[in-house]
């Protein structure tokens, strides 16, 4: 076949931004608040809108409420956190999330009210002592990503490049070169519709690429959720850490026409009841009785996987048939609508639902700030380790973590915007060459239901020493095939989502072997008490 080249362009900017969420966006407009002069490039797969907060129901804590207090939030974090939250971050995060509230009604998010449409109408979820949580029903992403994109989309300085994906970060390296040291300059990025990689070079680099959801076979995450951002972060010679406290919902949507939609930790704030189908038994006294349904996610969702192992059933049933249609239509319009369009109707009939993939509690090491072990990079979100979330997540504490870090990563990477952009005329374009080959998409398809399977089964809920280390040599064997694709192939987006998220699968495997005890979202059957002297795992 012929040789065709994908060399494209080469284009400069103050900062890159890669990813689109709550992080990315909130970063943009808090950095033109400090610079408004600065030259942005926002990078997005898809569309704009298309991330894993847009997609969040639930909404985002803050205290507001007399009878609540910091440190009752800060408690309820450390206790979801299962021992490895950090204090210092959980504080200088939550402290912040009141002003980041104001910050989004400002930008023109409408959070619920109560009925004298003064007092906000919050919410209560799994963990929390307290109703803290602002929402817009059941679309409180949605409701914040369309504010914050129509700010970001009106200012001149943005440049927005959809359907666009990073292939590899620039290092301009120090002499000598530690592996956690140097700076990145820029990015490889491929315009998925012309098949071009582009160089673009920029004083700072912001990783908001969210998580990984995608690794397995039920997530609630959108296509987009392939481990990008930690992939990229960690071939660049960054350090990540505790990838295998992976967060499972417990409630996802059991349904073949709408396999990702997720039923949101509201429900069951609200009253939902957890029920086995052959027997209505409310299982959840055997496993949390104090809590029942609103003990924390992990528990929750072990709960019910090992409920479903044990019976003939697929799923287990939500309960929602003692509300009435008008309450369940005013709190959750979205779920009661769509699911009304499926023929089941949460006022009469038991959701079918089963736990999923939701969030990646590890990631990438960051200080608050967002600041990684290379200079001028900075990674926000999801795909960050702060050290809030710990080892589980404490429910709605994601997007205050994205909104406040990204006001946090504008005042830090100032210092780079006022120096000049290192010497990075050595850096070539991109110059490798390919051959088109319509049989690798049919191939590539094959390795990833087959990594997701096994990740679902070997990595999942539940694991074992002997489980992990079979799945690592399957990983490890694909992984040297997805690799030679790599380097002989055109580079596509699919391609180059398979080969991040082996990559990601291949590090939450080692941590997870690494890890011989279990807490938070990580059980290993064959060591299932906590460890005394356990530590974080580095990769």
């Amino acid at each position: 076949m012929d040789a065709i080249s994908q060399c494209g362009s080469r284009e400069s900017f103050d900062v890159l931004v890669i990813g689109t969420g709550i992080a990315g966006l909130s970063f943009c407009l808090a950095l033109l608040q400090e610079r408004p002069k600065a030259k942005i490039a926002l990078l997005c797969k898809t569309k704009l809108q298309e991330s894993n907060s847009y997609y969040a129901q639930g909404g985002i804590a803050a205290v507001s409420r007399e009878g609540d207090t910091l440190s009752q939030h800060f408690q309820d974090t450390l206790s979801s956190g299962d021992g490895f939250s950090h204090p210092d971050v959980v504080s200088g995060i939550l402290k912040e999330a009141p002003q980041y509230i104001q910050k989004l009604e400002h930008y023109g998010v409408s959070f619920d009210k109560m009925a004298n449409h003064h007092e906000p109408d919050l919410a209560q979820e799994g963990g929390h002592s307290q109703r803290r949580i602002f929402r817009c029903k059941d679309q409180t992403g949605r409701a914040i990503i369309k504010s914050l994109m129509a700010r970001v989309q009106e200012h001149p300085n943005i440049q927005i490049f959809e359907s666009h994906i990073a292939v590899h970060l620039l290092n301009r390296a120090y002499q000598p070169v530690p592996r956690y040291y140097g700076e990145i300059v820029g990015a490889y990025v491929l315009e998925i519709a012309t098949g071009l990689i582009h160089t673009f070079l920029s004083k700072v680099v912001i990783l908001a690429t969210g998580g990984a959801g995608k690794i397995y076979r039920y997530t609630t995450n959108p296509d987009v959720a392939t481990g990008d951002g930690l992939a990229i972060a960690y071939r660049a010679g960054v350090r990540a850490v505790n990838l295998e406290f992976y967060q499972f919902h417990p409630t996802l949507l059991y349904h073949p026409q709408c396999p990702n939609f997720l039923i949101s930790e509201a429900v069951r704030g609200e009253g939902g009841y957890l029920r086995l189908p052959q027997t209505g038994e409310r299982f959840m006294r055997r496993y949390a009785p104090a809590q029942m349904e609103l003990a924390t996610r992990d528990v929750v969702a072990r709960a019910i996987f090992n409920e479903i192992e044990q019976s003939s059933y697929n799923y287990v049933h939500l309960d929602t048939t003692h509300h009435s249609p008008a309450f369940l239509a005013q709190h959750f319009p979205n779920i009661y609508g769509t699911l009304k369009q499926l023929g089941i109707d949460m006022s009469q009939d038991l959701i079918p639902v089963v736990p999923a993939a939701h969030y990646q509690c590890g990631g990438i090491l960051t200080d608050v700030a967002g600041q990684t072990d290379k200079d001028r990079l900075y990674a926000i979100g999801e795909v960050a380790f702060t050290g809030l979330h710990g080892a589980n997540r404490l429910a709605s504490n994601s997007l205050v973590e994205a909104g406040v870090m990204a006001g946090y990563a504008a005042q830090a990477c100032l210092k780079w915007l006022d120096a000049p952009l290192p010497l990075t005329e050595k850096i070539p374009d991109w110059d490798s060459k390919g051959v088109s080959d319509s049989r690798r998409a049919s191939q590539i398809n094959a390795h990833w239901r087959g990594l997701r399977g096994e990740m679902t089964s070997y990595a999942g809920i539940i694991r074992t020493e002997e489980g992990l280390k079979d799945l690592l040599k399957l990983i490890l064997t694909r992984s040297q095939m997805i690799e030679e694709y790599y380097w002989q192939y055109t580079v596509t987006r699919d391609l180059l989502e398979l080969r991040n998220i082996i990559l990601v699968a291949e590090l939450i495997v080692r941590s997870a072997l690494k890890r011989r005890e279990s807490r938070g979202g990580h059980y290993r059957e064959d060591y299932p008490q906590k460890s005394l002297d356990a530590e974080e795992t580095i990769c």
